[in-house]
């Protein structure tokens, strides 16, 4: 049998990178996904595309994560659709670069929304059909450097590093109807713009001297949604990053 035979996964921001790759990995190991996007419709038709391609189920669900009304109604469509959810992947995320004399009052509520309180919107109406599932689970995505931040990335670290302690909170007051935890990526798909020496110096910090893929991003989840003994953890899937 599949890892997770007939589970229901909904993922926030499943249509690109990241959250594309837990999507199909999570397909092929028998679940069906609520495949969520807010402006990414094609991205997110393709996905759901190959998820249905596995012989899984997707559901499309469109909206703001950090919106009270739209994520409620999500809610409802999962709950008419499948009857069930088994976990939560809280993915979808922005990560602007602005210096910190720069951020402005706007600028901060926007990455806080985005960052930390769709999560916890999320989590808070998703949680009567988690309770359901034995157990139900929540993931969070942070990131590894939280313990060591970028400079000019001021409100970014400061909202994921509100998730992580987020994480922790739920993982308390949750457990054991709902055990959380989080994946800490490190650097994972090359941006187009970094240069070769940028790219040069990232590999010199990198243990295992190379960058991450999200397959290993999918990897880490597939275990947290298996395992019944992680609650509150953070697992860092960062090549060695945070050590090196």
């Amino acid at each position: 049998m599949a890892r997770l035979e007939n589970k229901v996964v909904w993922i926030t921001g499943a249509g690109k990178r990241l959250g594309r790759a837990m999507a199909v990995a999570c397909a092929r190991e028998g679940a069906d996904i609520v495949v969520h996007y807010r402006s990414s419709e094609g991205d997110a038709r393709e996905v759901a595309d190959e998820i249905q391609s596995l012989g899984r189920k997707a559901l499309l669900v469109q909206g703001d994560h950090g919106n009270r009304r739209e994520m409620a109604g999500a809610v409802a469509r999962i709950e008419r659709e499948f009857g069930r959810l088994d976990a939560l992947v809280n993915n979808a995320s922005a990560y602007p670069s602005v210096p910190f004399e720069d951020v402005d009052e706007g600028a901060f509520f926007d990455i806080i929304r985005a960052n930390l309180y769709g999560p916890f919107l999320c989590s808070q109406l998703a949680l009567p059909l988690l309770r359901n599932a034995d157990p139900g689970r929540i993931v969070n995505l942070t990131d590894w450097a939280v313990e060591r931040p970028y400079k000019g990335y001021s409100h970014y670290m400061a909202s994921k590093g509100g998730l992580a302690t987020l994480t922790r909170a739920l993982a308390k007051e949750l457990a054991p109807a709902v055990l959380v935890n989080a994946i800490a990526p490190g650097p994972v798909l090359e941006p187009e713009e970094l240069s070769p020496e940028k790219r040069e110096r990232v590999l010199q910090r990198l243990p295992v001297g190379r960058w991450g893929s999200p397959e290993s991003i999918a990897q880490a989840l597939l275990y947290l949604l298996e395992t019944d003994n992680l609650c509150g953890e953070t697992i860092n899937v960062d090549g060695g990053r945070s050590i090196g």
